[in-house]
């Protein structure tokens, strides 16, 4: 049986639509870029998610820890700065600030900073690892100020070495909190970036389910 005056038989002329229907829908196909491709084989590398599955959950446990790390922030500055009155009025050399406030720029300079510094590491950029090193030299500054200026002698030492513990459990506490954040917030990206191309093959270790490689097999002798 053949299709129209064409003397191509029916079968065949089936097998032409198909094979140019796979080639229109393979062109619809909207591969990504080198650069998301190498932006998600590195956090891939970095977070190492036991399998594409598990990518949900990690999302959720590290941004609760997040949300943990924040509550239990607040409320150690609400009781060792806000509850206490400071025995001694205290400013830095470093533009002035006063102890109240010095608790408040210095962790924003750490989380800031760890922002900076993840972005300039996953993206390589320079201009924003340089400003994450001003940063935190800046907060570091402000957290070991008090210390050294108890043992100049110019603070009480006690009341200085109890500014800085506390200026040093703040900024660290939200150092933790930018950390895990920022991984949160790149596996959600990852997680959109393998929702918007699934044909993309990822290794076995990644996925136990995902596309294996296509083995070249040797002709037979």
């Amino acid at each position: 049986m053949t299709c129209g005056g064409t003397d191509v038989p029916m079968s065949e002329d089936n097998e032409v639509l198909e094979s140019s229907d796979v080639i229109d829908s393979s062109d619809d196909v909207v591969m990504p870029s080198d650069e998301k491709m190498i932006f998600a084989e590195s956090i891939f590398t970095r977070l190492e998610p036991p399998s594409i599955g598990a990518i949900p959950a990690m999302i959720h446990a590290k941004a609760k820890t997040v949300g943990g790390i924040f509550a239990g922030y607040a409320v150690f500055w609400w009781l060792t700065v806000l509850q206490v009155d400071e025995k001694t009025g205290f400013e830095s050399i470093f533009f002035g600030p006063d102890f109240l406030t010095i608790t408040i720029l210095a962790p924003c300079l750490v989380f800031v900073g760890s922002l900076f510094s993840d972005f300039s590491r996953e993206l390589g950029q320079l201009f924003p690892g340089l400003v994450s090193g001003v940063m935190f030299v800046l907060a570091v500054l402000y957290t070991f100020e008090p210390a050294i200026m108890g043992l100049a002698g110019d603070l009480e030492t006690g009341d200085a070495l109890w500014k800085t513990f506390r200026l040093a459990v703040l900024c660290f506490t939200v150092y933790m909190a930018a950390k895990l954040l920022i991984d949160a917030w790149l596996l959600v990206w990852v997680k959109e970036f393998i929702s918007k191309h699934p044909g993309i093959g990822y290794s076995d270790s990644l996925d136990e389910n995902s596309p294996a490689v296509d083995a070249v097999t040797e002709p037979e002798a």
